[in-house]
């Protein structure tokens, strides 16, 4: 009988280790699962399917790594061997919450101009469907001195340069590719008249299938400019996003004095936006840079910051930002001050 029981609770403790190590295993792969999915860019998986759409949401991302976190926390309180998949998850969720805290979730503002500031905005018109009056009262409001807008055709751009005029606002050059295909393969660029012309460059130098425009003035110490729209990560399409997202960030680079705007169809945790060089994401340095620009129909904690003006740092210095709804289009506007510096 004696040797009968012992062998009951050695099969016992058999089960009990059996269970403790199959919950620390299953514990650890959720947590690893968790963490490959919700952060991708700390594993160099951002540029990949499908951890790349994981990216595109920050705030989302971090809210579920939190979730994940306290169920297994959860976990860990019944099963001591699942506290080190735990605690590393716990870890990483306050990294991840982190970065998002530092680059930024508010609407942010717009200070008083100074002297010499160049103030940019972008925003993707959804094929030229915006409200032509909402985009240039944002513009006389904001005081911008150059406006990007990817989706839009030049007939479209002109309407907005005329009723900034009309509404007592510079007179703003209107440079443009058109697209030969639907709407969403052409771009403009609004470019004011405080630095003299603007000519635009041959397509060569800035190639992109949706459309690019890059501009250097005729005479005078204007900036360069560039309107971009590098191609989104879907279908086939997943080698050209990469490559004209760093096309564009290289552009900013090569160009002294560069300012670079547009829809990116990428986040700050995505391949070209990791490697911006010598130039500065100026809604990341100054704190609206994990505020969603797309899609504008869910709340702008819970979209996708993919709109961005990248400014060349060695010549100037971000100042404030702002992230604006714009009735008609599926993406909210970036405002980007910079300064001299």
């Amino acid at each position: 009988m004696r040797v009968a029981a012992a062998g009951v609770r050695h099969r016992g403790g058999v089960a009990v280790s059996f269970r403790r190590a199959a919950c620390t295993a299953t514990t650890a792969v959720l947590a690893a699962g968790a963490l490959t999915i919700v952060e991708p860019a700390l594993l160099g998986l951002a540029g990949t399917r499908p951890w790349l759409y994981a990216a595109a949401f920050p705030v989302p991302r971090v809210l579920g790594l939190a979730a994940v976190t306290v169920l297994l926390g959860a976990v860990a309180l019944r099963a001591r061997g699942a506290a080190p998949a735990a605690g590393a998850l716990a870890l990483a969720t306050a990294v991840s919450g982190a970065v998002v805290l530092h680059r930024g979730a508010g609407a942010g503002e717009l200070p008083a101009a100074e002297a010499g500031d160049v103030t940019v905005v972008t925003v993707n018109t959804e094929f030229s469907r915006a409200d032509v009056q909402a985009v240039a009262s944002l513009v006389l409001r904001t005081q911008a001195d150059v406006v990007t807008m990817p989706e839009t055709t030049a007939r479209f751009a002109g309407e907005v340069a005329a009723a900034v005029r009309t509404g007592g606002g510079p007179a703003l050059q209107v440079l443009a590719h058109e697209g030969r295909g639907p709407e969403n393969t052409s771009t403009s660029l609004l470019v004011s008249d405080r630095w003299g012309p603007y000519r635009k460059l041959p397509a060569r130098e800035l190639p992109m299938r949706l459309g690019a425009v890059a501009a250097v003035p005729v005479a005078g110490d204007g900036p360069p400019l560039a309107a971009v729209h590098p191609y989104p990560p879907v279908g086939e399409g997943l080698p050209t996003w990469e490559a004209e997202g760093l096309a564009a960030v290289r552009w900013c680079e090569t160009h002294p004095g560069a300012l670079v705007g547009g829809d990116f169809n990428a986040t700050p945790d995505h391949p070209a936006l990791r490697a911006l060089g010598e130039c500065v994401d100026v809604s990341v340095a100054t704190g609206t840079g994990s505020r969603g620009t797309w899609p504008s129909r869910v709340p702008a904690l819970l979209g996708a910051p993919i709109d961005h003006v990248l400014a060349d740092a060695r010549r100037w210095r971000p100042v404030a930002s702002a992230v604006v709804d714009v009735p008609g289009t599926d993406h909210r506007a970036v405002v980007a001050r910079v300064r001299p510096s």
